[in-house]
């Protein structure tokens, strides 16, 4: 149950549904014998001479184009529901979805079959649902025709109609909780559809599990036939993520001014800025998956009285921008607290303050600036990297923090920044006269079922540009494997980015559909290694590795047993997820071939002996080198260790004489073994689950 239902009390009162099929059969006849009857009426009076029956005729005229223009809509639209008291959720069904009911309630009571899977059957010829299926990769006639097997196989006895309708208010139920989650505007066909995946019913469950599909990602397919949906009656997909929170309030009309005309122009600051906000109006921005946490700290903070600003900490492409443009967004809907409402959302470039301006002429632009917006009283300001503001390296930086840090202590307007961790940990963390204006948010990197969600969208800008249909398999997997692969960097444009690589390689070579097994090639062929399911052609090498290692190898039959054991498992997918590939600790004098046969292997498993990442221990043997090896707390000097790892995230690490190593060190490393991951001094966590 959503919490917005707690004041209401649903239930469902349709007449239709509990007529005999015969009953509805009349009123069906009789609703279309009137609607010939009033056309026909209409062509009547209209050739008639007289003018107050051709009026009338006009009027009839409305009518009916009234009834043709709204036939498809449900009586009621779920944005307009009432927040408390008896709400009949029959009023809220399109008509596409009550008469799926419909036919599920006669068939069932017909043929006594089980009504869920009526419904299923009604609901899966719907060409949104059809649309989801594609998506899934999952054949519609398949999963028809198993239905239909179900069907004759759950025959039930006898099922009372009173208990058929409590079944349908359930679903009906469940489905407006779907359609609410959407923002659909009535219940539609597919939200039906979700419903059923939380059916308590042993055959539907049957059904999802013989064909691998999870709830999950059915709700992210079926975001594909909602999206073109909502756009079909402008013909076109939106060209960027921006447009796709357009909906009732899209038509919002231009505000220079605010509604109570007391703010004042901003030539400079125009001139010098970027208006998220006017970029929210113009649908080009505001569109935001996941940060919900990050937005509300945010939206929390910037509506105090005191001290009324904040840092957003956070790595590049994950999503400090987002959540900015997203606030821009919420204030043109008016879905802020009241200290928000009505205000203009300027993004600084502070690049182009500083660009050709001496250091009068900066003082005198930043002053025109900050008295603009003192006068007009309606500004938040956006510092994109503030970290400039504080950097020593010139004395521009310097004077545009002279010139803004006071006016921020002041209070006069709600002030936000953005910056990464290692410019905020060496730039501005150590400054207590910065960092006490400002709450630090950090912004994480979001989920893998919001990233899925996010593509989604992405998706549908793709396909429009590339004319080839883009499989929901293909997104799960890009963003599988952009986390596991490419660590260095974050959801969700490390996957976008890997999902356009793909894109870009089917189109080479001529697909129509971007299935998963093209995103798994293009990665292979990134990373070079293999992720596929092992061919004959692998299986037969993988039997005989030791062979293979001993063409360059001679002796060490014990340890290059052991070694291709451990690869034999993890290429077969039987290794404990979350940790490296595999650890070894090669024992042995000088000479008998322990670093050659690090080399072998790296060339084996990460195709060049490139990737190897190697470390001569006897180098970090006290405090001082341990901090060269993951980094200084202060930020100021970099992981020799974590910066290696991130920049070949897939590589063989070789810890020459690692018995000499800073005792540190090697208690760092049963951290790596058993997690398979580090945090670094910038608070990265920086993945070990791809290394040897």
């Amino acid at each position: 149950m959503t919490v917005e239902s707690v004041k209401r009390n649903f239930y469902f009162s349709e007449p239709r549904l509990t007529m005999t099929y015969a009953g509805r059969f009349l009123v069906r006849v009789v609703g279309y014998v009137t609607f010939l009857f009033v056309l026909a009426a209409v062509v009547t009076l209209l050739i008639s001479r007289i003018p107050w029956l051709a009026g009338l005729a006009v009027l009839l005229t409305l009518f009916i184009f009234d009834f043709l223009i709204f036939k498809k809509e449900a009586d009621r639209s779920i944005s307009e529901m009432p927040k408390k008291g008896e709400v009949n959720l029959a009023s809220y069904l399109r008509p596409s979805a009550l008469s799926v009911l419909e036919r599920a309630l006669d068939k069932s009571s017909l043929n006594r079959t089980n009504l869920t899977m009526e419904v299923m059957r009604q609901v899966i010829t719907s060409p949104s649902v059809r649309e989801g299926f594609m998506r899934l990769d999952v054949e519609h006639g398949d999963f028809l025709q198993k239905v239909e097997s179900f069907l004759k196989e759950g025959i039930e006895n006898s099922t009372s109609k009173e208990d058929q309708l409590k079944q349908v208010k359930g679903l009906v139920l469940k489905a407006y909780e779907r359609a609410y989650e959407r923002k659909h505007t009535a219940i539609e066909v597919s939200d039906i559809f979700s419903a059923l995946t939380e059916a308590d019913n042993e055959l539907v469950g049957r059904l999802f599990a013989m064909f691998s599909i999870e709830k999950e990602d059915l709700e992210k397919a079926l975001i594909f036939s909602a999206a073109k949906s909502q756009f079909s009656k402008m013909s076109q997909i939106p060209n960027s993520l921006g447009g796709f929170w357009m909906g009732e309030d899209a038509r919002r009309r231009h505000r220079v001014m605010n509604r109570a005309w007391t703010s004042r122009p901003t030539p400079t600051l125009d001139k010098y800025g970027i208006d998220l906000t006017e970029q929210a109006r113009r649908e080009m921005v505001g569109f935001m998956v996941g940060h919900r946490q990050e937005y509300q700290r945010l939206v929390d903070t910037l509506s105090r009285s005191i001290n009324p600003n904040v840092i957003l900490v956070g790595e590049e492409g994950i999503g400090k921008e987002t959540i900015v443009a997203r606030l821009a967004f919420s204030i043109i809907k008016d879905e802020v607290p009241e200290p928000l409402f009505d205000k203009r959302l300027v993004s600084l470039q502070l690049g182009e303050v500083v660009a050709g301006a001496t250091q009068e002429e900066l003082q005198a632009r930043l002053q025109r600036m900050i008295e603009e917006i003192e006068m007009a009283g309606n500004v938040i300001l956006f510092l994109p990297e503030i970290h400039n503001l504080v950097k020593t390296s010139g004395t521009a930086y310097l004077s545009a923090a002279d010139a803004l840090i006071p006016i921020i202590k002041n209070n006069d307007f709600p002030v936000i920044g953005s910056t990464y961790p290692r410019e905020f940990k060496a730039d501005i963390e150590s400054r207590s006269d910065i960092v006490g204006l400002f709450e630090v948010v950090p912004v994480n990197e979001i989920s893998e079922t919001e990233a899925e969600e996010l593509l989604v969208y992405q998706s549908l800008i793709l396909e429009k540009k590339e004319k080839i249909i883009i499989s929901f398999g293909a997104i799960k997997k890009s963003v599988k494997l952009a986390r596991k692969y490419f660590a260095n960097k974050f959801l969700p444009s490390s996957a976008g980015e890997l999902l356009k690589s793909a894109l870009s390689e089917a189109k080479r070579n001529g697909e129509k559909v971007l299935k998963a097994e093209m995103v798994i090639q293009t990665v292979e062929g990134k990373v070079n290694v293999p992720i596929h399911e092992a061919k004959e052609e692998e299986a037969e090498k993988l039997i005989n590795l030791e062979s293979i290692i001993h063409e360059k190898l001679v002796d060490q039959v014990e340890a290059v047993k052991a070694v291709s054991d451990v690869l034999r498992e993890y290429r077969s997918g039987l290794t404990k997820a979350g940790k490296p590939i595999a650890n070894f600790l090669f024992v042995g004098p000088t000479g008998v071939g322990k670093t050659e046969l690090a080399k072998i292997l790296t060339e084996l498993m990460f195709g060049s002996k490139e990737m190897m990442v190697r470390f001569d221990m006897t180098e970090y043997q006290d405090k001082q080198s341990f901090f060269r090896f993951i980094g200084s707390p202060d930020g100021k000097v970099s992981g020799a260790l974590t910066v290696a790892i991130i920049k070949k995230p897939y590589s063989m690490i070789l810890l020459d004489e690692f018995e000499k190593a800073y005792p540190d060190i090697l208690n760092l490393f049963l951290q790596v073994f058993d997690d398979g991951r580090l945090t670094d001094n910038l608070g990265r966590t920086v993945d070990f689950q791809n290394t040897i």
